[in-house]
């Protein structure tokens, strides 16, 4: 009974939603409505021209800002996890600290950050690593650096529980056994942290496969990402069909990524013992 509670829930409110967009996106698009049939011209829609560009563009973004946090976020995950001692816990609190205001707020603190005249501008000038006025805000740069500091704290965590968790011991006998610093963390840190890098991934790539809020603010029209031509032809085209079709093509680029990241951690039982 317990686990019919959720699993109802989850019915009604993730898998029926999620039906009915796969069968509106083969449906033919009225003004504000969708007639049921067998077409797939909303989908040769959605993978040309614009559209294309838009989903190409918005899988490029996810990739790269993703990776780019896994890259930031391990060191420093590493050294919370390894060399932090006593302040560990102050460490984290410090990285959590931007989730306890609005997103929003955040997000749109960037406009100020990266306007003409704001304070990125005078640093790079000051270092003389850029000359003159910053026309960075309204770019496909802005969007890009807003997904990578809204999603880095959210990689942190998830590689510092594994990497709090790989037993001293283990990395002590790797070094006994003649292994270098390099070595050791590549043969042992490394295969042993597959989870928390996977559920890095899984926790930035994902959102930022469907990020409306950071492409709308940062970017303006030139940084239009899949999420806003979604709700774009929902709210204002009022294209259901075409809409539900760009919808699912998101959600098989998150399948996609949910495959490769099951294949990442695929035989980590082993790994660990």
């Amino acid at each position: 009974m317990f686990a019919a509670i959720p699993t109802v829930w989850l019915a009604i409110f993730f898998l029926a939603p999620l039906a009915f967009t796969v069968v509106y996106s083969f449906g033919n698009s009225l003004f504000g409505a969708v007639e049921i049939g067998f077409t797939l011209k909303n989908y040769q829609t959605a993978l040309s021209g614009f559209y294309l560009s838009t989903f190409l563009r918005t899988v490029q973004f996810a990739v790269t800002a993703s990776a780019l946090c896994l890259v930031v976020a391990f060191p420093v995950a590493y050294f919370i996890a390894r060399r932090a001692g006593r302040f560990r816990n102050l460490a984290l609190v410090l990285i959590l600290i931007p989730y306890f205001s609005s997103f929003l707020i955040r997000v749109m603190s960037w406009q100020i950050l990266l306007a003409r005249g704001g304070v990125v501008e005078m640093v790079l000038n000051f270092l003389h690593l850029h000359d003159g006025p910053l026309d960075l805000l309204d770019t496909k740069t802005a969007v890009f650096i807003g997904m990578v500091y809204a999603y880095l704290p959210i990689a942190v965590v998830p590689l510092f529980v594994v990497l709090d968790r790989i037993p001293a011991p283990l990395l002590e006998a790797s070094r006994d056994l003649g292994a270098s610093r390099f070595q050791t963390f590549w043969a042992v840190t490394l295969p042993m942290a597959r989870p928390g890098i996977a559920t890095a991934v899984l926790l930035t790539a994902v959102p930022m496969l469907g990020e409306m809020v950071i492409p709308r603010l940062l970017g303006g029209s030139r940084g239009v990402l899949m999420g806003q031509a979604i709700s774009s032809q929902y709210l204002q085209s009022q294209n259901y069909a075409l809409g539900s079709a760009m919808a699912v093509l998101v959600l098989v680029a998150v399948a996609v990524v949910v495959a490769g990241l099951a294949r990442l951690t695929k035989g980590f039982a082993e790994v660990s013992a």
